[in-house]
């Protein structure tokens, strides 16, 4: 008596449907040893064995055809074979440890980044672009407030624990006067922004104060590669898209409500010539 198919789905984690695959690429043998009792067939301890085997080289990147000449070719060199797999890996690794950084920062940001004009850039050329610039994770400079983010985010004050706190703490360490400075006068305009929402986010007044906001960011950007935030309209997409989705609309309604942050992005979003519904 072997072991049963049950016993190897159960035991194993291989699906019935994937033991056929391997009889069907002849990297298990078929056999004729059936259980008496229903007529399935049996597993013998080498069967348990190779398909411990099969299963890790499979997972490892292995296809079946490898497989095969690993169990059936004396020549075929198993040294090389594995060492390739090992570059494989760790190429894909590295792939994808961008891609899940890239994704986190447009999690962070809400926004898909575009082209700022449709047709000025190849759409390989502007991946890579953006992989380099969008990658918030892996910039010196932001990464760790992007890490910071993730604390705030998540949990609310009570829950911080005492690494937490001391990343936060860091985080401020870290910035100078001249930064924290940037940083207060942004969450001033943006206040004052939230507190005028009787006046309407069209009026005249409340477009007087993002239109200085605008020329604030214009001064502070000079001679960055955000030179394209000098146009109203890419200022008003770049910007009122932080308060309408994305994590960090998450941190900006702690500070300006839900419907503060709604009329600051109908605010902006006017100001660029955009209805918030077309960001």
């Amino acid at each position: 008596m072997g072991y049963s198919v049950k016993w190897v789905v159960d035991n194993l984690g291989i699906t019935r449907d994937m033991l056929r695959y391997y009889e069907k690429e002849k990297l298990l043998p078929t056999s004729e040893s059936r259980n008496p009792t229903n007529k399935y067939r049996d597993y013998s301890d080498e069967d348990i064995e190779r398909i411990w085997g099969i299963k890790l080289l499979i997972g490892i990147g292995f296809s079946a055809k490898e497989i095969f000449a690993l169990m059936n070719d004396p020549e075929y060199d198993f040294e090389a074979a594995i060492a390739k797999k090992v570059e494989e890996l760790e190429r894909k690794h590295d792939e994808n440890v961008l891609y899940l950084e890239f994704t986190k920062s447009i999690k962070l940001t809400g926004r898909i980044p575009t082209a700022s004009k449709i047709g000025s850039v190849r759409f390989d050329d502007f991946l890579a672009y953006a992989y380099e610039n969008w990658n918030f994770y892996d910039e010196p400079r932001s990464a760790s407030f992007m890490k910071t983010a993730d604390t705030l985010i998540s949990k609310e004050p009570q829950e911080w624990s005492p690494a937490d706190m001391e990343r936060i703490l860091e985080l401020f360490n870290s910035c100078d006067a001249e930064r924290m400075m940037h940083i207060y006068a942004l969450h001033g305009y943006f206040q004052v922004l939230a507190d005028m929402r009787s006046f309407g986010f069209d009026s005249d007044t409340v477009q007087r104060v993002v239109r200085l906001l605008h020329e604030y960011l214009i001064d502070h950007t000079a001679g960055t590669d955000m030179d394209e935030i000098n146009a109203p309209h890419i200022f008003a997409k770049y910007t009122a898209s932080f308060f309408l989705g994305g994590d960090i609309m998450l941190l900006h309604e702690r500070n300006y409500g839900e419907e503060g942050c709604r009329f600051i992005a109908q605010a902006i979003a006017h100001y660029g010539g955009y209805n918030i519904d077309d960001l």
